[in-house]
């Protein structure tokens, strides 16, 4: 759903016996880099933040494989049904899934 990046480790040995030192060390367990946001995410979100309803600033998107997940609480059974048509909207999304919950 969401891509990671992970950083390769790196360990530089100062001791004599640096084969033996450095086979320790890879042992240890890698830690994960920056999280990398998918540019799909990316677009829907900012098309939700660029839309004159400032009731959609605060909905939240997940992607996978072509489904958008709309999360979060709206004002307005009609602000629910304004981000539904603002995502559709995205080229990549091909199902809808609006879990928008209206207070």
């Amino acid at each position: 759903m969401f891509d990671t990046l992970e950083q390769p480790t790196q360990f530089i040995s100062r001791s004599a016996n640096a084969s033996s030192h450095a086979a320790d060390q890879t042992s240890k367990p890698r830690v994960a880099g920056p999280r990398q946001i998918d540019p799909v995410v990316e677009r829907l979100h900012r098309a939700l933040a660029d839309s004159k309803r400032c009731g959609l600033r605060n909905a939240r998107c997940r992607f996978d494989r072509g489904v958008v997940t709309l999360l979060g609480t709206v004002d307005s059974f009609y602000l629910k049904q304004i981000a539904q048509e603002i995502v559709r909207r995205v080229p990549a999304v091909k199902t809808i899934r609006n879990q928008l919950h209206v207070r």
